[in-house]
């Protein structure tokens, strides 16, 4: 009897050990587990942020790099839509179209194309020329937070050659009226009076013969013998 108590006994003691055992082997590979997981969670999230658009140094053009894109505008017949005096500066603001302003005025967005040219006078001397200009796509090449749309900018000397300058200066100061379409202008652009400007003289894309009306103009045939005393005459 005595025998079979201590059979027993050893018996559970193996037992009891043994599920000690496995219950360690279970901690210790759940650990591990968890360690891999954390370790693959740490590289998968390592991966993205080196694949997210921007991470990489360089991704983008530097600020203001498609400022030679911009030529000196033809301001003869640009349109001056507002002037600026404070102190002994002047400054006459040109637009290039006629149908820039009216887009404005239609709370439209200015079109592709549009060119606005700052004329600035100091002491009554021609000073600079500060342009700005709006194509489709410009500015696709800087970062999402430096971009003023698709506006680029250039500054021009007296002698209508580029000047020596940080253009990155303008994007950072016209960044603030995003609101108004990247222009400091654009409400005296709403106020112009298109009337008081020459149909000819106001649209980039209108040739000027085609503002000459037609309507009263009477179409005659020329004769014959007109056209034979002129040929004998040059004889």
């Amino acid at each position: 009897m005595l025998k079979k108590q201590l059979a027993l006994t050893a018996l559970l003691a193996l037992t009891l050990t043994a599920c000690s055992n496995n219950n360690n082997m279970s901690m210790n590979n759940m650990s591990q587990q968890g360690e891999q997981s954390s370790e693959t969670g740490s590289n998968n999230m390592s991966q993205q942020e080196e694949s997210a658009p921007g991470a990489e140094s360089g991704e983008y053009a530097e600020i203001g790099s498609g400022a030679n894109l911009i030529k000196f505008p033809d301001l003869e017949d640009a349109i001056v839509f507002t002037t600026y005096d404070r102190g002994d500066i002047h400054e006459n603001i040109y637009v290039n179209s006629r149908e820039a302003i009216e887009a404005v005025q239609n709370g439209e967005e200015l079109p592709s194309g549009t060119v606005i040219t700052l004329e600035g006078y100091k002491d009554g001397e021609l000073e600079q020329y500060l342009v700005m200009e709006k194509r489709t796509g410009w500015g696709s090449q800087y970062s999402p937070e430096e971009r003023n749309g698709e506006w680029e900018f250039q500054h021009f000397t007296p002698a209508r050659e580029v000047a020596d300058d940080d253009i990155g200066r303008c994007f950072a100061c016209h960044a603030n009226q995003e609101r108004d379409q990247y222009s400091f202008s654009l409400d005296d652009m709403k106020e112009f009076d298109l009337g008081s400007v020459p149909q000819s003289n106001s649209s980039s894309t209108e040739a000027p013969i085609a503002a000459i009306p037609t309507e009263d103009w009477e179409v005659t045939e020329i004769p014959a013998h007109a056209n034979l005393s002129k040929v004998v005459a040059n004889e």
